[in-house]
């Protein structure tokens, strides 16, 4: 005989299912699989620890000694050095760049501000910081390839020009040759051009007073100080008219013997 079973007596309208709780809390989750499972999850450990252990061993002998590699690889010597600070100067100073093992490689340099490299320029020599702002960067490379770090400089050049120079004698039309004087500052040094064209550093020194010949003179002159700063050019055109000597007056006279008698 079966015996009468109605599903609806389980079913509790308002109440919750309650799961059995194990006793013995501290029991051991191995302790508590299963012992078909224990052996399949402790050699899971065992293999996730054996990995742990084989990929730090691996670390230690193979990508740490690359890692130094490439560390070593970035290591850059000194900077090179150079002869002047950064600043601002009121003449055109002159830079060397110097290295303590300039004998053993190159110096690359540039003078616009961009990055130096092997396709710049080699310093061979001073290097004359015209005026304006210039911008001068270095390197030192080895013969080995090993690099410097970067040595960088920032000079402005600003000239205090000196006042233009004097003539004692205006431009104007005068009648016969004269000598001008020309006058400057002290240690200013006197260029002068008598054909109208520019005076610079190459022209004829002013040393004494320059003589005005006859004809159209167009005289420059420009002074320059001991630190190269060049004044304005100053200009006077003379028109000269040769003096022409007075002839004595012509006596119309006859000798006493060609004189006729009355």
């Amino acid at each position: 005989m079966v015996p009468d079973y109605n599903p609806v007596d389980d079913i509790r309208i308002g109440e919750e299912k309650k799961v059995p709780i194990p006793e013995k809390v501290t029991e051991t989750v191995a302790e508590a699989l299963p012992s078909g499972k224990r052996k399949y999850i402790l050699a899971a450990v065992f293999a996730a620890f054996l990995g742990v252990l084989i990929y730090r061993t691996a670390y230690r002998i193979i990508l740490e000694p690359v890692q130094e590699t490439e560390t070593e690889a970035v290591v850059l010597l000194e900077k090179p050095t150079f002869s002047l600070p950064s600043g601002t100067y009121s003449y055109m100073p002159t830079l060397t760049i110097s290295h303590s093992q300039r004998e053993e490689g190159v110096i690359y340099y540039t003078t616009d501000g961009s990055t130096p490299n092997e396709d710049s320029q080699i310093f061979n020599g001073p290097i004359k910081i015209g005026e304006g702002k210039t911008v001068v960067r270095a390197v030192f490379i080895r013969s080995d390839g090993m690099q410097s770090e970067e040595a960088d400089g920032t000079y402005q050049v600003e000239f205090d020009y000196p006042e233009e120079p004097v003539f004692s004698v205006d431009s104007g039309e005068y009648q016969g040759s004269f000598s001008v004087i020309i006058t400057a500052e002290p240690d200013c040094t006197i260029y002068y051009t008598m054909d109208g064209s520019d005076p610079d550093q190459n022209s004829a020194v002013y040393r004494s007073p320059v003589v005005i010949p006859s004809g159209l003179t167009v005289l420059r002159a420009v002074s320059v100080d001991e630190e190269g700063g060049m004044s304005g050019i100053i200009e006077a055109i003379y028109n000269v008219q040769e003096i022409v000597p007075a002839e004595d007056p012509v006596q119309n006279t006859m000798p006493a013997e060609a004189v006729p008698n009355s």
